[in-house]
């Protein structure tokens, strides 16, 4: 019974050690080598039934789409890393047609680093205590209100 319950722990030890992938994003078909559009040719209506709805459009201008595909990979509990990324950007000419079309990798990002200060807010800080006593003795905000008595 000891082999087996210290063969059973072995083995969900060991798959703390196996990577796992996953993918985000768009994800081409199977009959799809690559997304492509051809500028002057296709249409939003052309690369819409082609690639279906894009992954983003521009907030600020409605004629860019960006089709979005990433692989991460992790291993037990660290944090995942990003093994491929591409971003597909279509713009769209006013009349509907394709303008411009770009493509984006993981060497073309930049990592951007957060501020990690704080917004001071109003009122004053409460320590452990504080706040662990601080409703000692205080009346319940029904108790403290005049006017009729239910039931009465």
């Amino acid at each position: 019974m000891t082999r087996f319950f210290l063969a059973a722990l072995g083995l969900l030890m060991l798959q703390a050690c196996v990577s796992v992938r996953s993918s985000h994003g768009y994800v081409l078909e199977a009959d799809q080598k690559e997304l492509k559009a051809e500028i002057g040719f296709d249409t939003k209506d052309s690369v819409l039934a082609k690639y279906g709805e894009p992954s983003m459009i521009g907030v600020f201008d409605r004629n860019a789409w960006y089709y979005l595909h990433s692989t991460d990979q992790t291993r037990a509990f660290f944090k995942p890393k990003t093994k491929s990324r591409q971003v597909i950007a279509i713009h769209f000419a006013d009349d509907g047609s394709v303008e411009e079309f770009k493509e984006f990798d993981l060497a073309d990002g930049e990592d951007i680093r957060l501020v990690q200060r704080e917004t001071p807010t109003r009122g004053r800080e409460l320590n452990f205590w504080e706040q662990l006593l601080g409703n000692v003795g205080a009346l319940p905000a029904s108790l403290g209100e005049e006017g009729p008595v239910p039931g009465q």
